[in-house]
């Protein structure tokens, strides 16, 4: 009677924590094993091989070759792992003003974790710094850091959350996964990942995003939070057609007379601080843009608008990408940095 009694107890114990939110949130959608490491990824290389040497020597020049303030984006990221990272990228995308977003990213970051933790136990692979002193990570390298490079976390998180969000919000799929790359990219010029590993992130990350969009215990998040943004983010605004007034130049703000920029069809023209210019333009596929050489007029300029000419001219060479927010533009280099940032100029403002 009493064992009868005591199993009674038990089973209404664990009804009642099934029914409580403190469980439900603990329920993985992707429980422990839904992935499989050696049968989803391939094995990193030695530490020793003459790949992973390469993969060092590719570190040490990815940090080398970077500006101070791309280290400094690097270092920014290294301490920012969580869905927060596409906020420069997306306006308005502040989580703490928007409550079901920010409960389906919580539900995806946590599903991510498990899986990445398994994956990085499996393969249990050596920073690059633990293998090459030379190699000083951008951020002090906690303790659960050892022994997990492979696959990188922040990018399997950036790339799990880029999959979900850009399904939310398909204008700007080809800008949040830009961000995605190169906040993988970060990784490596922070010393904290060897390629390999950012590459792995990026498939795990895809593969747990796509497969979370697929999953039924998410529908009910991903319907909240896609209403939530449809009010939250609008739509960007259109290319071509605007005149577009510069704002910054490689990072610095832009003084006195503003460089212009207008695109219409396969043509470019503007104000460069002081002269006309105009030229040919290449618009490809995900935001592809690539500028021609530029004629321009040659009047005198004053002060340092020649200067600031001659920087924004060449600055628009060293462009492959555009961002597109609402009311301003991004031009970007091949790594993903802002190369100028423009808004649009009063009178081109859609009515």
């Amino acid at each position: 009677m009493t064992t009868n009694r005591t199993r009674l107890l038990l089973i209404s114990a664990l009804l009642i924590s099934i029914a409580t939110p403190a469980f439900a949130e603990q329920a993985l959608i992707l429980p422990a094993g839904t992935f499989n490491p050696p049968q989803t990824l391939p094995a990193p290389p030695p530490d020793n091989s003459p790949q992973a040497i390469a993969e060092r020597d590719y570190i040490k020049a990815a940090y080398r070759d970077a500006t101070p303030a791309e280290r400094e984006a690097a270092k920014l990221d290294a301490a920012n792992e969580s869905v927060r990272l596409y906020a420069d990228t997306l306006p308005g995308f502040d989580l703490d003003k928007l409550p079901a977003t920010k409960a389906l990213f919580k539900t995806v970051r946590k599903n991510e974790n498990a899986q990445t933790g398994a994956f990085k136990t499996y393969f249990n692979r050596q920073r690059p710094y633990q293998v090459d002193s030379s190699i000083t990570p951008c951020l002090p390298p906690k303790n659960f850091d050892i022994n997990a490079s492979d696959p990188s976390g922040h990018t399997t998180m950036a790339f799990s959350s880029a999959i979900i969000l850009a399904n939310l919000l398909p204008d700007y799929a080809p800008a949040i996964m830009r961000r995605a790359e190169q906040y993988g990219r970060h990784r490596i010029v922070c010393g904290a990942h060897h390629p390999f590993d950012v590459r792995s992130g990026q498939v795990l990350g895809t593969l747990i995003g796509a497969t979370l969009l697929k999953s039924p215990g998410l529908q009910a998040q991903l319907n909240a939070a896609r209403s939530e943004l449809a009010q939250a983010i609008t739509k960007p605004t259109a290319l071509s057609g605007i005149e577009w007034v510069a704002t910054r130049i490689n990072g610095d703000a832009v003084s006195g007379h503003a460089p212009t920029l207008t695109i219409e069809g396969n043509k470019a023209y503007g104000n460069s601080s002081c002269n006309r210019y105009t030229g040919q333009v290449t618009l490809g596929n995900k935001e592809a843009l690539r500028f021609g050489p530029a004629a321009s007029t040659r009047m005198a300029c004053p002060g340092n608008a020649d200067q600031q000419e001659a920087t924004y001219l060449k600055a628009l060479q060293t462009v492959t990408a555009y961002h597109l927010n609402t009311g301003s533009l991004i031009l970007l280099d091949a790594q993903y940095n802002k190369v100028i940032e423009f808004k649009t100029a009063p009178e081109s403002q859609p009515q």
